[in-house]
């Protein structure tokens, strides 16, 4: 596919070869105004070419813009970034200031030449900054130091380079900035913010998938963009594949080559699960729900919730139960305390809300044993303010909790052995989830690392990961597993606990 445009020195028209997946990105965002783009590709996928092209475009289309950028560290950017981006401005005829001839189309990281028109928001410090002859400037802010100290800029774009380095928390910073000038320019990028990324491995980076979801309920304001490295085979050398193929892992060149979402880490608590056996989600989240001819959540059938008590993330997930099947049907979380500075009477007033309409208003309590603790300022335990709560909005509330704890490998076999269904003569069940409603239980297990004494690494927890995806809610499903299997199906009419060895 070939793309033109007028190069700012002589205004000769000018042909680029893209190949069709860069072809489709510039023209959709150069003939829609988007909130937010994203654009996901693996190693060799053209995504930096794509990301020249898109600056050179908004440089055309708004001088004098101010385009923000925001990278982990603004040295390491400098040196990794720099490269790309003259070889792919070097397409458009566009080359930096020779200061010594005075030819040349940008300038890094100084202050430019009298000659160059300034944006309308200049800098007062040109270090980190690219502008060019029109005054179009490009602005790099470091945020692993010192986020906050972006905060109060005023951009008329944005981008992100490699976005699963990208914290989801700084967009509270970055997004508002998007303000500068308007109804200056005539341009569908203004006010856009764009993040270019590799395939994300770890919670930090899956916010970027958002944008792919968003894409697809409000598609006027967000588009999303996967490229994969064939899309680019054109621009590469021939025996290029092959060869990340012998120097690269299985799972690194299916996922960063090939294009394939990462469905769980190489090293994780849960080797045994698979999307394909264990979670049901090419379905409406409004679509009723079947396995094998039954309702995946029957509103008429109890409830099992699996807790987990944190003081900043209070968690579980929703069961129901069959001889055969433990059903996954729902997740609820609450990252904030109630009036009354509870998080679990928080978490109890919206799990009434979200199961108003449920018909059988049984529920078994299980999960957590620190939830036998009393929270600051109360005298009952965190399990007797969501009994108290679920009885008081009509609910026949059985507390179940555990009381301890098994040993990490003999938990990590017990719930893989449930996992691999390979327990042929025997009662154990078998787990299926509902991987629209509870999609955040399934990332949270397949990023779920596994440290050498088969403990779960739980260190996504006191990142800035958004904590649904971090392993809270992993462990609301090792609780359930592992109280089903020392009790059986929940019994819902009378109060029991359980006691590990």
């Amino acid at each position: 596919m070939k793309s033109s445009a007028s190069e700012v020195e002589n205004q000769d028209e000018i042909e680029l070869e893209v190949n069709e997946k860069q072809g489709l990105f510039l023209n959709a965002v150069t003939t829609h105004h988007y909130k937010m783009v994203g654009m996901v590709g693996g190693r060799g996928s053209g995504k930096s070419i794509t990301l020249a092209d898109l600056l050179k475009l908004a440089a055309e289309e708004m001088p004098m813009a101010k385009c923000g950028w925001g990278v982990k560290t603004v040295a390491k950017a400098k040196s990794k970034l720099t490269s790309g981006l003259k070889a792919g401005w070097k397409r458009w005829n566009c080359f930096e200031y020779d200061w010594k001839t005075g030819a040349g189309e940008y300038v890094l990281w100084r202050e430019p030449p009298p000659s160059f028109d300034r944006a309308y928001e200049a800098p007062d410090n040109w270090e980190n900054c690219i502008s060019f002859a029109n005054g179009f400037t490009i602005e790099f802010e470091g945020f692993k130091m010192a986020s906050e100290e972006n905060r109060g800029a005023n951009f008329d774009m944005y981008v992100v380079d490699e976005g699963l380095n990208f914290k989801k928390a700084w967009l509270t910073v970055v997004l508002p900035t998007l303000r500068a000038n308007p109804g200056k320019f005539d341009s569908f990028l203004h006010h856009s913010f764009f993040v270019f990324s590799s395939p994300p491995w770890t919670p930090e980076g899956q916010w970027m998938y958002e944008i792919e979801a968003n894409a697809k309920k409000e598609p006027n304001d967000y588009f999303y963009q996967e490229v994969k490295t064939l899309d680019n085979q054109a621009f590469l050398p021939k025996d290029y594949i092959a060869g990340l193929k012998k120097i690269l892992t299985r799972m690194v060149f299916e996922v960063e080559v090939e294009g394939k979402r990462i469905s769980k880490l190489p090293k994780t608590f849960y080797p045994a699960l698979t999307r394909e056996k264990h979670v049901l989600e090419d379905h409406d989240e409004d679509e009723p729900l079947t396995l094998d001819g039954n309702l995946f959540y029957n509103p008429k059938q109890e409830l099992v919730a699996s807790l987990d008590f944190n003081a900043h993330f209070t968690s579980a997930t929703l069961w129901q139960e069959d001889m055969i099947y433990g059903r996954l049907v729902d997740n609820v979380f609450v990252k904030e305390a109630g009036e009354d500075n509870s998080m679990a009477k928080a978490w109890a007033a919206l799990f009434v809300e979200r199961f108003s309409g449920h018909a059988k208003k049984k529920i078994v309590l299980t999960g957590d044993r620190n939830g036998h603790n009393k929270s600051a300022g109360s005298k009952q335990t965190m399990y007797e303010q969501v009994y108290a709560v679920l009885d008081g909005a009509g609910w026949d509330v059985v507390l179940a909790p555990l009381t301890y704890n098994p040993l990490h490998v003999t938990k990590h076999n017990d719930i893989n052995k449930v996992l691999g269904e390979q327990h042929e003569g025997d009662d154990l069940f078998k787990v299926r989830i509902d991987g629209v409603k509870a999609k955040a239980t399934v990332i949270s297990m397949e990023n779920s690392p596994i440290k050498m004494n088969y403990e779960k690494d739980k260190s996504s927890e006191s990142g800035d990961a958004d904590q649904e995806l971090a392993t809270h809610l992993s462990d609301t499903v090792d609780y359930y597993i592992i109280r089903r299997m020392k009790t059986g199906v929940a019994r819902a009419n009378e109060d029991f606990e359980i006691e590990f060895w």
